[in-house]
């Protein structure tokens, strides 16, 4: 009789595994589009490193003083002589990223090599109107690459809060693009400032050296005692990388779940299956059915994430246990989504009648993403704690809390975390089986919150 019920649940189990999993929307969304993203990661460096042809012209400087054009043409010089690699590895230390393998830095290096040409900027003192006017004239046929009106007042005095300094006028061609306009920008900004300090007598090399920001190389001593580098920006990262994971799985498939029932409900497939299997039987084959598919969904884009982590020697973030807790909490996330789900799949007929019930649902969905933030920073805070204890949320607090935490969790919180979710499942899964057994067959008006109530006590 077991081997009978178990056979029929594998059966359903199946069907329900092929009819979703096995489409050609599914396989393109779960497996082609991760493989996608992951070839896109491999040509990160080629693709960051990709730019627009040099910026290459003139510059038409409207400069009383005489002193902008030459500063600007030694600025230029600079950047061009600019070598990207330092640069780039200053980058991924402000990042957080300790980047071993240089995979990374790489692209950046590419991408931080000097966007200009042969560009320079040629001065005129005088600033009447009628120069300001030829120059624009010859700017819009493109005799110059852009005219720059300096005031004398951005040069020789030195701003204050309360002085209101007229604005540097910036006139482009129509053909300049986006990324030339900000490149020209940043050139006349820079050479602004650096013209203040020039012409204040100061040594602005030495100036700009003593403002740099330090690269602080922060370490953290581990279990056995060594001081490691700490990727601290990515440690806020990969919780919320967890919860996402587990968000995506667990409720792709208890939407696929909520779907299939109200589908086949209302179009009578369901009266057929039931002539050879029982509702508790349908119920528990379409909830391990679409365990699978949550399955392949998790692997595939957990494997995504553990790929990427590797190819960056990052793998230290992400300790073994951790997948393995990870694992217990996603079946405890999905049986405590799939029950909700294929209760209120039953008991309508249209998936409009759904967003009735769905209140609980949502509420899982939302809480997680509003106390990423504060479990992250403070894995063993007592919000953290609570959450990680509270029923229906904890599978997703508890995965942002182990993926988070710096030291192991306490054991005793893991497995009453874990007791209260199996707890938890056990009771949704016992609800929803009496509402699927009363509803699957229920036609007409959707029921109202207070006979679900009375579907669940009925014996």
């Amino acid at each position: 009789m077991l081997d009978g019920n178990l056979g029929k649940i594998a059966t359903i189990a199946w069907r329900e595994f092929r009819h979703t999993a096995l489409t050609k929307s599914f396989l393109f969304g779960a497996v082609a589009l991760p493989l996608l993203m992951g070839a896109g990661l491999l040509l990160f460096p080629l693709l960051i490193a990709s730019q627009s042809e040099p910026l290459e012209g003139t510059i038409a400087v409207v400069d009383p003083t005489g002193r902008f054009a030459p500063t600007f043409d030694a600025l230029v010089i600079e950047r061009q002589e600019r070598d990207g690699s330092e640069e780039a590895k200053d980058v991924m230390k402000r990042l957080g990223i300790d980047d071993r393998t240089g995979f990374i830095s790489q692209g950046l290096a590419q991408a931080g090599e000097s966007p200009y040409g042969e560009v320079s900027a040629t001065g005129f003192t005088s600033n009447d109107e009628e120069t300001i006017e030829r120059l624009k004239a010859e700017a819009r046929d493109g005799d110059w690459l852009a005219v720059a009106v300096v005031p004398a007042r951005q040069i020789e005095s030195a701003p204050t809060s309360d002085e209101d300094l007229p604005d540097i006028e910036l006139f482009l061609p129509r053909s300049t693009s986006p990324g030339h306009t900000n490149d020209l920008e940043g050139l006349v900004r820079s050479a602004t400032v650096r013209t203040r300090f020039i012409a204040a007598g100061e040594d602005f090399e030495q100036v700009q050296t003593m403002l740099d920001r330090p690269s602080i190389d922060v370490r953290r001593f581990g279990e056995d005692g060594a001081a490691d580098a700490e990727e601290s920006k990515l440690r806020m990262i990969v919780p919320f990388g967890f919860m996402m994971l587990l968000w995506i799985a667990t409720f792709t498939a208890g939407n696929f779940l909520l779907t299939s029932t109200i589908e086949e409900k209302s179009n009578k497939v369901i009266e057929v299956v039931l002539s050879a299997v029982g509702p508790l039987q349908l119920l528990w084959g379409k909830i391990l059915g679409l365990a699978l598919v949550s399955l392949v969904i998790l692997v595939t884009y957990g494997g995504l994430a553990i790929a990427s982590l590797t190819a960056l020697a990052l793998t230290d973030l992400l300790a073994w246990t951790t997948l393995a807790w990870a694992v217990i909490f996603f079946l405890i996330a999905y049986f405590t989504i799939a029950s909700l789900m294929a209760a209120i799949g039953s008991a309508v007929n249209e998936l409009s009648e759904a967003q009735t019930f769905m209140a609980p649902v949502m509420i899982v969905m939302v809480l997680p993403m509003l106390l990423w933030a504060p479990i992250a920073e403070n894995p063993d805070g007592t919000l953290a704690v609570v959450s990680s204890m509270l029923p229906p949320i904890l599978p997703f607090a508890m995965v942002m809390r182990i993926g988070s935490a710096t030291e192991p969790i306490p054991i005793w919180q893991m497995l009453l975390s874990t007791g209260l979710g199996i707890a938890t499942v056990a009771g949704l899964v016992w609800a929803a089986s009496r509402i699927f057994r009363v509803g699957i067959l229920m036609q007409g008006k959707p029921p109202s919150p207070l006979e679900l109530l009375r579907w669940i006590r009925q014996t």
